[in-house]
């Protein structure tokens, strides 16, 4: 994965706010805790929770299952340092499409765009300011 998808997942990393609930904005952000965790973990599994748009992108390859190895091979590898008084701002859902917005004191923030498929949320792009 790219390093600036990394930092901005790495920016959003300990997040705090998954309790129960099935309502789709706490789905995205049980979905969002998971990955950040597992990324702190170094638990490859983090991988299948991002579109195949996204794995491709921030990999620069052209196939998935490639991609996918990569994203695994890269998250077994790289330790992520996970900030301080990291917060979910906000969750907006729009349909099948949603937003995440995260920050950390002195650390800028990462907005997440998900994607539901299958009825699974997916992180399909980041941005980091």
């Amino acid at each position: 994965m790219k390093t600036k998808a990394s930092l901005a997942v790495g920016l959003a990393a300990l997040t705090l706010a998954s309790c129960g609930g099935s309502s789709d904005q706490q789905q995205v952000r049980n979905t969002f805790n998971k990955v950040v965790h597992e990324l702190a973990a170094r638990n490859p599994d983090a991988c299948n929770l991002f579109t195949k748009r996204y794995a491709l992108e921030n990999t620069g390859l052209s196939n998935y299952h490639a991609a996918l190895a990569r994203c695994r091979s890269h998250t077994t590898r790289h330790s992520l340092s996970l900030p301080k008084g990291l917060r979910v701002d906000a969750v907006k859902i729009s349909g099948n499409k949603a937003t995440l917005r995260a920050s950390a004191p002195g650390q800028g923030t990462g907005t997440f765009h998900f994607v539901k498929e299958s009825g699974q949320w997916k992180i399909d792009s980041v941005t980091a300011r």
